[in-house]
């Protein structure tokens, strides 16, 4: 009978529980609303950055305020939406999740082929993705929603004179303030110096930083992050969104010089080199003269 009463307890205590779990208002646009109304959000961004001039500002917000009509919903009730989601920044970046999967799954079905490493202006050969933080990430300026990154040790798969290329695909989404992504990759070699390359990211772009290794050292670990910064000076609760698809960060392995082929009858006169067919050398060539 003590076991029943403990199971009723248990489950009674499960049901208030999960009653009081907190949910989105309801004058606030639920989750599925949202990630519906910023995805429109994104292509109507995308849209706008394919035309050059004055106009593309201003075209970015003529889509945008298209996208929102769309779906009913006025600049005022999205820009309060967004201030609570900014808020409870855990929500937002569940959203923005499953707006990443769902933006990299339509360029799939569109074509695109996720073991792509062309694009990232190398070299095909024996290469491998060591990126290991997720191919399609959004950050936002609030921590730990900020950063992503990724450390490895390198193994036997890692030779002598390998080279890093980090790539990704950046698009923006803010309302206010200054666009600053960082992409930072270090290699530490065999002698234990560090090539460090850094660079910033503020537009809507493809980005690739290539760390070379010209002396041909051994790699003794690989780290790699990418940062989305705070401007201080703009609002705290508009919308400052950074999506970054397809990232990348491919170790090459270097190039094997051609051997240069053995002549098997060396010392056998061609047709084509023989004393009756040879030419004259010209003033430009060294000749040595044959010993008696």
């Amino acid at each position: 009978m003590k076991s029943l009463q403990h199971i009723l307890t248990g489950l009674f205590v499960s049901a208030l529980f999960f009653s009081c779990k907190p949910t989105v208002p309801r004058h606030i646009i639920q989750p599925d609303e949202m990630e519906d109304i910023l995805y429109d959000c994104h292509v109507a961004d995308a849209m706008a950055s394919l035309e050059y001039g004055d106009q593309t500002n201003y075209n970015s917000r003529l889509y945008r305020l298209g996208a929102l009509k769309k779906h009913g919903i006025t600049e005022a009730e999205f820009d309060s939406s967004m201030v609570y989601y900014t808020r409870h920044a855990d929500r937002l970046h569940t959203i923005y999740e499953n707006l990443a999967k769902r933006l990299g799954d339509e360029a799939l079905a569109l074509g695109a082929d996720a073991n792509d490493i062309n694009r990232a202006d190398i070299e095909v050969g024996d290469t491998a993705n060591i990126w290991t933080a997720g191919r399609d990430i959004v950050l936002m300026p609030t921590p730990p929603y900020n950063y992503a990154g990724m450390y490895v040790e390198a193994d036997s798969s890692y030779h002598r004179g390998d080279r890093f290329i980090f790539s990704c695909e950046a698009q923006f989404l803010y309302q206010d303030g200054l666009r600053d992504g960082i992409a930072h990759v270090a290699v530490k070699y065999s002698n234990d110096s560090i090539a460090i390359r850094t660079m910033r990211m503020s537009s809507n772009n493809r980005f690739n930083l290539e760390v070379p290794n010209s002396d041909s050292l051994g790699i003794k670990s690989v780290r790699a992050f990418v940062l989305l910064m705070k401007d201080r000076r703009s609002s705290e609760t508009t919308v400052k969104l950074m999506s970054l698809k397809n990232i990348r960060l491919i170790r090459c392995h270097p190039q094997k010089k051609k051997e240069e082929k053995k002549d098997d009858q060396k010392g056998a006169p061609s047709p084509a080199s023989s004393p009756m067919s040879r030419p004259e050398p010209t003033t430009t060539d060294t000749v040595r003269p044959a010993k008696p």
